[in-house]
């Protein structure tokens, strides 16, 4: 084999190694993400943090949502992650609905168009953070 075959073949190679990654990520940074049942329930709240910790979420926070609320549609500059620790809620956003209980994990990235709603008979409570 020739010395320039060789260098075509790693740039190729290089190329084809760098490339992927980066296309992944581009498109998963640009839809929602849904994992149900990620969390045993109840819900332990220092298992998410250690876990949201580790993919570069940082200060999670819990907050409720009252019987009957809704959030019309509406973005958020920055990345989404969130968890229900008590209730259902549920989310519109891509085409998509995602109904959120306990457990359950969905995030989203910046600036995607969303409406949320709860969906329980009483408060739910969700355990949320975010990062740029």
């Amino acid at each position: 084999m020739n010395i320039s075959a060789l260098l075509v073949g790693c740039v190729v190679l290089g190329v084809s190694v760098l490339g992927g990654p980066v296309s992944a990520d581009a498109q998963e940074s640009q839809a929602p993400t849904f994992i149900k049942s990620k969390f045993a329930v109840p819900v332990n709240r220092d298992a998410v943090t250690a876990d949201w910790a580790a993919r570069g979420y940082f200060y999670p926070g819990v907050r409720p949502y009252a019987q009957g609320w809704s959030g019309g549609e509406h973005t958020h500059p920055v990345n989404f992650l969130f968890t229900v620790i008590v209730g259902r809620m549920e989310f519109l956003m891509a085409g998509q609905r995602f109904v959120v209980e306990p457990g359950d994990e969905l995030s989203y990235p910046a600036h995607i168009v969303q409406s949320a709603k709860n969906l329980y008979d009483g408060t739910s409570e969700m355990m949320e953070s975010s990062k740029r």
